[in-house]
């Protein structure tokens, strides 16, 4: 469980595909999470059990999600994801994604 975070203090994470992962607070069935994505970066289609809600923050991205028409996101966008859905992201920008996840994806902490 992490209760109150300064990102500073957080460590990174380098994802397969360049993006910074700092995970953020946690605990009670809930984890934030902050992902920083250099331009022209295609996220592999995958799916997990977990349901999710992305916030861009900054940066223009394409969401890919099975069943949906692609949509073209900027500042202030946001998305929710139902578990086993596949999707995936492809940036156009430099991009900043501020994630929710329900339950906490126990992976992001070991790493």
């Amino acid at each position: 469980m992490q209760l109150v975070v300064q990102p500073a203090d957080v460590p990174v994470s380098i994802t397969a595909e360049g993006a910074e992962r700092r995970v953020l607070s946690y605990g009670g069935g809930m984890m934030a999470v902050e992902f920083r994505f250099p331009a022209g970066v295609a996220a592999p289609i995958h799916q997990h059990p977990h349901q999710q809600i992305g916030y861009v923050v900054a940066g223009e991205i394409d969401v890919i999600m099975d069943g949906y028409p692609t949509q073209r996101l900027g500042p202030g966008a946001t998305y929710y994801v139902t578990p086993d859905v596949r999707h995936g992201i492809v940036t156009h920008t430099p991009a900043v994604l501020f994630d929710v996840f329900t339950p906490p994806r126990e992976e992001f902490l070991g790493a």
